[in-house]
């Protein structure tokens, strides 16, 4: 019995020698594979974080946007500008005494003649990271067949982050066209 136990222990030990462990060139090469899937994940969270920055931008951009859409809107509704009292404005000669004019003197706070572009003062806003944006508004009378009688009003804006007065690359570019209640109810 003894020889047996000895035969047996020295299979073992045998077995055990043969599946030693690995080699110096599969650990160095296991490091390095790790080492790379660690690297790429980490560049991809990397760009995922920009890109998920960028978008935040962009929406905190559109929601300035829409607010001060909805504050011009307010100034073209029928209790604002009343049909009655401009009713000339219907069907005019010219850009001049249309009632996009009127909607771009009142956002002006002038007379502002013929149909050029006319820049409105920038307004600035600071995004909840404390980043600082410029909102640059130009109002266009579009030079469209539809707009023959100077009822539409273009709103063009750009928001771009301002970095103590130089302009960065502009993140939202945005246009619209707004009429007056009153254009509407014109015959």
């Amino acid at each position: 019995m003894f020889l047996h136990y000895r035969f047996k222990r020295r299979f073992i030990d045998r077995s055990q020698a043969q599946a030693g462990g690995f080699t110096l060139s599969e650990v160095i090469v296991a490091i390095l594979l790790t080492t790379t899937f660690v690297a790429v994940a980490m560049q991809g969270m990397v760009i995922a974080m920009l890109l998920k920055s960028k978008s935040l931008q962009i929406a905190e951009a559109n929601q300035w946007v829409q607010a001060d859409l909805e504050h011009i809107r307010s100034q073209i509704t029928l209790s604002q500008i009343p049909l009655n009292i401009n009713q000339a404005r219907c069907h005019p000669l010219s850009s001049d005494v249309g009632f996009a004019d009127l909607v771009r003197d009142n956002l002006a706070g002038s007379n502002i003649t013929g149909s050029a572009n006319y820049n409105l003062a920038a307004l600035v806003e600071i995004s909840r990271t404390g980043k600082t944006f410029q909102i640059a508004r130009t109002v266009i009378i579009p030079p469209t067949p539809e707009n023959t009688e100077a009822k539409i009003l273009g709103i063009q804006y750009t928001v771009a982050p301002s970095n103590g007065g130089d302009l960065e690359q502009p993140i939202l570019h945005f246009y619209t066209e707004v009429m007056p209640d009153a254009a509407l109810q014109c015959q």
